[in-house]
């Protein structure tokens, strides 16, 4: 196991301590520092406050949320404190909800509770606002923004009881950005959010819980300052081999606290995949070593400044099975990371162990799989840590809006 230069435990308390304050013009078009910025984002134009104030009953706050994310209109959410997506069903203690499959054929009972958002969509938090117990789907739309939300133990159960298929899976995504009829999503920004399984411990094997964020499709998609801890599968980008077309996944990492975590840091088919300045760290568990970044059939990665820390397995984990001549074959570009990935780094998958890793790995500019459109303020990985550590990521900052 390779240790970080600083420890998990100083990390966690410096991410607590330090609070970003953020000011947020709803008039001005938002500035992403990534693909995001290509597209055309703006917030949401009809501007609503939903909080414990005006909805004091958590069903009635639910679906005055659920039917504000379902509307048509171009609205900005203000949101403060809980959203209970299950309506009370399930809790931090009681997850017995979920426990319930049918006698005869072992299906489950209870289906995720996930909620559908629609185009021109903004969701601002403040006051400790978090979704919980639930998922929200972006399907097929246009110009989402998210920012300062704790995603809060989405949980679900297996397809079916393990004890009659004993390999079912949990689906139960806390945000889904899904494509449709061939309709790709576009223009998006989560900012400052906060993943998290909770009080849930579900890292050895997903039994509750699948991504934090699943993406099928996403053009000009950008995820900065967000946390995620606490979480198996976190960010899977293309979600089977049928997803090769680059440019229908464009998605920019920068900023972003991988702790505690297992695998899919990104994982990944058919993506044109800018990660920078990004922190990992205690990655993986036992019996559950994990990965960092997982590249599979036309995953074309720019990996630049990044601080790799403690992780039990591989910082690769390589799913590509295109040949070296193929449209799809993937590519893999770093340079100024806190380490250099050797191929002592990469954990082949068993089709791939004939591909040379010299075919994949480069790190000569000339070399680059795309050029990057859009402007973008990338400092050393060292002072991407300090920056991520002391100013603080995830959904602990204040929001000043002007309206």
């Amino acid at each position: 196991m390779k240790r970080a230069t600083f420890s998990t435990i100083l990390c966690l308390v410096a991410s607590i301590a330090f609070a970003q304050t953020i000011n947020v013009n709803l008039s001005e078009k938002p500035v992403t520092n990534g693909f995001a910025d290509l597209g055309k984002l703006s917030y949401g134009k009809k501007v609503i406050t939903i909080d414990d104030s005006t909805y004091p009953n958590p069903i009635e706050k639910r679906k005055a949320f659920t039917k504000a994310i379902s509307a048509r209109a171009s609205t900005t959410i203000i949101l403060s404190g809980d959203i209970d997506l299950s309506d009370g069903a399930i809790t931090d203690d009681d997850h017995s909800y979920f426990d319930k499959f049918e006698e005869n054929t072992g299906k489950r009972q209870h289906e995720d509770f996930m909620y559908k958002i629609e185009s021109n969509k903004t969701i601002l938090g403040k006051e400790n606002a978090r979704i919980k117990f639930g998922g929200l789907d972006f399907s097929t739309g246009k110009n989402l923004i998210i920012r300062n939300v704790t995603f809060w133990d989405a949980h679900g159960s297996t397809e079916y009881s393990t004890k009659v298929k004993s390999e079912s899976k949990a689906s139960a995504d806390a945000l889904v950005i899904w494509d449709k009829k061939s309709a790709v999503p576009s223009d998006i920004w989560i900012d400052h959010c906060t993943f998290t399984d909770g009080k849930c411990e579900d890292l050895q094997r997903n039994f509750n819980h699948d991504g934090s964020i699943d993406i099928c499709g996403a053009k000009n998609m950008t995820i900065s300052f967000c946390e995620f801890t606490n979480h198996d599968k976190v960010l899977l980008v293309g979600s089977s081999e049928k997803f090769s077309e680059q440019k229908e996944r464009q998605v920019t990492l920068h900023h972003n606290y991988f702790h505690h975590v297992t695998q899919r840091l990104p994982r990944s088919r058919g993506t044109q995949m800018h990660i920078y300045n990004n922190v990992y760290d205690d990655i993986g568990v036992e019996n559950n070593g994990g990965y960092m970044f997982g590249p599979g059939t036309g995953s074309q990665y720019i990996v630049e400044n990044n601080y790799l820390g403690t992780h039990l397995e591989a910082i690769v984990s390589y799913f590509d099975k295109t040949s070296g001549n193929g449209s799809t074959f993937s590519h893999f570009f770093q340079s100024g990371n806190s380490q250099e990935i050797t191929e002592k780094d990469v954990k082949w998958d068993k089709t791939e162990n004939a591909i040379k890793f010299s075919q994949h790995f480069v790190s000569s500019k000339d070399d680059m799989p795309w050029k990057i459109g859009y402007k973008y303020e990338m400092t050393s990985y060292n002072e991407a840590y300090e920056k991520v550590m002391n100013e603080g990521v995830g959904a602990n900052a204040t929001l000043n809006i002007e309206k």
